[in-house]
């Protein structure tokens, strides 16, 4: 092995718990699998729970609006719009340029978003009993500027 190849693993190989995105990876799966547990009796994932969610917040939004607002790749929220449509939650239909889809919620969407909010208020109470009301709250607060914040940086990197 090279010696700098050497030098740099061994100066860096113990300090992948410093990394943020790392730690906050972790933290999201462990957090999916909460929420999962609870909204899977809805036959919903967390993440198509926060892209329906969007659907209905910007009712009549095309899928970058969505992927934007939840900060998801576009790819992604196709996917998650494809399932919910095979669901029968939401109908994505052309826009009118013909380029962009846009999405709206069923009445079936609708019936089960509201359904489905007590189990996602109970992955809510459990989170913040575990970790404690007050860091959870902060959480959620902190990590909604995070992403706004970063998400809005890297937009502007990609447009350079």
């Amino acid at each position: 092995m090279p010696r700098r190849v050497r030098q740099v693993s061994d100066a860096y190989r113990h300090r992948g718990y410093e990394c943020l995105c790392g730690n906050l990876r972790m933290a999201a799966r462990a957090l999916t699998l909460l929420y999962d547990m609870h909204l899977g009796s809805h036959g919903l994932t967390v993440n198509q729970l926060a892209v329906l969610w969007s659907v209905l917040a910007f009712e009549g939004a095309t899928m970058g609006r969505i992927a934007t607002a939840v900060v998801m790749d576009k790819t992604t929220v196709t996917r998650n719009i494809a399932a919910l449509a095979a669901m029968g939650l939401v109908r994505p239909r052309r826009g009118d340029d013909g380029r962009e889809r846009v999405v709206t919620a069923t009445a079936r969407g609708r019936r089960i978003f509201c359904d489905a909010m007590p189990a996602w208020e109970a992955a809510q109470r459990e989170a913040g009993d575990v970790i404690g009301r007050a860091r959870f709250e902060s959480l959620v607060v902190q990590t909604r500027r995070m992403a706004r914040a970063l998400s809005t940086g890297a937009q502007h990197e990609s447009a350079r």
